[in-house]
């Protein structure tokens, strides 16, 4: 296909400042066959008014508004709602019909469920065309879809494209026969109202180069360990579909284990030199350190009751996520089949590296992360070796040593 569908899933937020400078950028793109996914993640400020206003003005726009969960979550909606999929289809053609869903992500087994048609109406309500509303948080907890044919790119609805992105993705992706196609971006500094080329995203930074014929080499052979990869370029859908592969829920960072899964999964990969995106840094994003009370997640709450500190429960919560993102990239290759030396090598690494029990404080352990840690037998030798590069680069952290011989860690006894 030389015209191939391109779906643009943006999950919102509070965004409202941001956001209409985000969809003039998608819909004013030059390629011009799009499905433009928008999942309001329960959203307090305008935002979903101004998701209707552009619901209504472009009708390559289909928008779903959800119960709050996170960027996960929301990117995980949009994923079983591009156009295509029977959960699409139930609504926007009216094809009212039970869906076969897989009946979990992250795995290779393929047993699936019958979701019936009364079921679907039971959680999802139709506002108007190509408007649906929903009290799912999960959706992958309701089901799992075979995803079409179709091309993917991820947009955060702070940022934007510049006009020409998903054109230039496109071509690269049809001439050469990508599963991957990444592209270069800039930084817009907020609060200096500047534009800078200088980012630290492992795309380009830390790749060895520009054009592979299997992706897994880009990651492995640039031994990053924590290898994010979300909204910095296209990828084709139907990859996810041999791994039931979606994003971990509930946690930050979740484009870590999702990109080096989805890397390991594909193979042809091209990376374009030239930048075509902005992305906004700003000091109230869900990136920044810094987080008001009135912001902060709903699934730090909880935890915050232990710490009565948010900034010590978010660099718990932190750590924690490094170790559950650590442990889904571990599960999937152990079921891995394409194996050899070189990835057993990196994936050793990779476990030792998340699970590197010395990152935070955890005298205070709520979600058990000495214990989940603990749960893979480490190498020890590669855990001695994480550990000491850990404390090199951050020396001040020399007394979380202490979490080695805390009660229920057993990593050297």
């Amino acid at each position: 296909m030389n015209n191939p569908l391109v779906s643009i899933i943006i999950p919102i937020y509070n965004v409202a400042p941001y956001l209409k400078e985000c969809l003039d950028s998608v819909i004013n793109q030059t390629y011009r066959n799009l499905d433009i996914i928008l999942v309001n993640d329960g959203s307090d400020d305008e935002s979903l008014d101004i998701a209707l206003e552009y619901l209504n003005k472009d009708e390559r726009i289909f928008l779903i508004s959800k119960e709050n969960g996170g960027q996960s979550s929301a990117r995980n909606m949009g994923l079983e709602f591009i156009k295509g999929t029977k959960l699409r289809s139930f609504f926007e053609d009216n094809i009212e019909q039970d869906i076969i869903s897989f009946t979990s992500t992250h795995t290779f087994d393929k047993n699936t469920k019958i979701i019936n048609k009364e079921t679907i109406k039971s959680n999802f309500i139709q506002i108007q065309k190509r408007y649906i509303k929903t009290s799912i948080e999960n959706i992958n907890d309701f089901l799992v879809q075979e995803l079409p044919n179709s091309i993917i790119h991820f947009l955060d609805s702070d940022d934007y494209f510049l006009n020409n992105c998903i054109e230039l993705c496109v071509k690269e992706m049809v001439e050469k026969d990508l599963d991957i196609c990444t592209h270069n971006l800039c930084r817009f500094l907020e609060n200096q109202n500047k534009f800078t080329n200088k980012h630290h995203f492992d795309i380009p930074n830390h790749i060895k180069t520009h054009f592979c014929d299997l992706a897994s080499n880009i990651i492995i052979n640039s031994k990053r360990y924590s290898f994010v990869f979300t909204w910095q370029g296209a990828f084709q859908a139907n990859i996810l579909n041999q791994y039931n592969l979606r994003f971990t829920h509930g946690i930050y960072n979740e484009d870590n284990d999702f990109g080096i899964i989805l890397f390991m999964l594909s193979k042809k990969f091209f990376f374009i030199n030239t930048i075509l995106m902005v992305y906004r840094v700003r000091d109230n994003s869900s990136s920044s350190k810094k987080i008001r009370h009135s912001q902060i997640p709903k699934y730090l709450h909880e935890i915050n009751l232990y710490f009565n500190d948010i900034d010590k429960a978010k660099a718990y919560f932190y750590h924690f996520c490094l170790v559950k993102s650590g442990i889904a990239i571990h599960n999937f290759y152990t079921a891995f089949t394409n194996k050899n030396k070189q990835s057993d090598i990196f994936f050793h690494n990779s476990l030792s590296w998340h699970c590197n029990i010395i990152k935070t404080n955890l005298s205070i352990d709520p979600l058990n992360i000495k214990k989940l840690s603990n749960f893979f037998k480490q190498n020890k030798i590669l855990m001695v070796k994480h550990i000491f590069i850990y404390l090199i680069r951050h020396p001040k952290k020399i007394k979380n040593l202490k979490n080695l011989f805390l009660s229920n860690t057993s990593l050297f006894f």
